[in-house]
């Protein structure tokens, strides 16, 4: 998931929606109760390796910064080695965020692929190392390295990747560390059609290693991991995928929430749209029939983007968004539209901003009421 502009900033029309959630909905899924005018946050990636950070994305170091600074969730993308191990890095081309390209005894390995995104966007054709090509124990190896500084950055080449049952074991860490707060876990089946392709399914690995954390749990002689099974003392849990195949799958496994993922792109819009433009009350039923929570692309227009959270939630649904990063109106806009918990690449960015609109708002309401 790449980051999209913010045009839910810019619009010409003002879209205000009520900030007073509906709390049953929320207890239904096992999620955090918002308080008045309150985001919560889902680290992406982390939640602090966003643009020109020196943090390697889905490090150890992104996932306790972003818990540091406020993060209600930690957000993974689960993609599979080629031994079926299910690791944790947006996207599977390791030479993007590791130092892959530099080892002499994987040189022969840089290929070049078409890979379906999964998102209804088509096919990308990327030219690198990819995770299905590598067992887990030489992919351990490798070294992790921020998207910038050309491998000099000053948290580079510290850290290793981590399964994905390993980064719910460290945000269980995290949440015994801080002592107050349990973090919760937003993991997303990522290109989950592309590894079905190449006989390297995720969800059947995805829930197993869901069920062996604890999240949920299964009966005598089932197969359905239940949430009421779930171990105590862990945070929440929503399962994420841009794929709709994924999310029906997913549901037939576990009564866990589930999130469909919308891309910012006209892909996206015709998910939600029958002519492009307006939001179809039926389209948005659909994803309801698979999916708890609706994630909107902070890049579509104002108004399309509030009609589709009106409609998400006639129909029970929560709505979520992604990214926010370092615009501190967009935060506020969010929240006015309805929007429940938003991804963020920049906790310590994000939290402030929530911080200074709730300053001031606490300070005109002061004001209001000493006239």
């Amino acid at each position: 998931r790449s980051r999209p502009s913010s045009s839910v900033c810019h619009s010409s029309r003002s879209r205000a929606h009520s900030r007073t959630m509906k709390a049953s909905s929320v207890l239904a899924l096992g999620l955090p109760v918002l308080t008045y005018g309150r985001l919560e946050f889902a680290g992406h990636r982390g939640g602090m390796s966003g643009h020109e950070s020196f943090v390697p994305e889905h490090s150890k170091a992104a996932y306790a910064l972003g818990a540091s600074y406020g993060a209600t969730f930690i957000e993974p993308d689960v993609i599979s080695t080629k031994d079926g191990i299910l690791m944790v890095m947006h996207g599977n081309e390791l030479g993007r965020t590791s130092d892959i390209s530099e080892r002499p005894e994987f040189a022969d390995r840089e290929t070049t692929k078409t890979i379906d995104d999964g998102d209804g966007s088509g096919s990308s054709t990327i030219t690198g190392w990819f995770s299905e090509d590598f067992t887990w124990e030489e992919i351990s190896t490798l070294r992790l390295r921020s998207t910038l500084y050309d491998g000099k950055g000053p948290l580079d080449n510290i850290y290793g990747f981590l399964k994905f049952e390993e980064m719910m074991a460290y945000v269980s860490e995290l949440s015994d560390m801080v002592g107050t707060t349990t973090f919760g876990v937003y993991p997303e089946t990522k290109l989950s059609n592309y590894f079905a392709s190449v006989g390297l399914p995720l969800e059947d690995k995805f829930m197993q290693a869901i069920a062996n954390a604890g999240y949920c749990g299964y009966g005598a002689g089932s197969s359905f991991c239940r949430a009421s099974l779930a171990a105590e003392g862990l945070g929440p849990i929503v399962l994420q995928s841009f794929c709709p195949e994924s999310l029906v799958l997913l549901k037939n496994m576990t009564d866990l929430p589930t999130v469909s993922l919308i891309n910012g792109g006209d892909d996206g819009i015709a998910k939600l749209s029958k002519d492009g433009e307006t939001v179809d009350a039926d389209l948005v039923a659909l994803i309801a029939t698979y999916a708890d929570i609706l994630a909107l692309p902070t890049s579509f227009d104002e108004d399309f983007f509030a009609d589709a959270v009106t409609a998400a939630q006639t129909t029970g649904m929560v709505v979520h968004a992604w990214v926010a990063d370092d615009d501190a109106g967009l935060y506020s806009r969010l929240t006015d539209l309805g929007v429940e918990a938003t991804f963020t690449n920049n906790m310590a960015y994000g939290k402030g901003a929530l911080d200074m609109m709730e300053l001031m708002e606490g300070q005109q309401a002061k004001g209001r009421s000493s006239v």
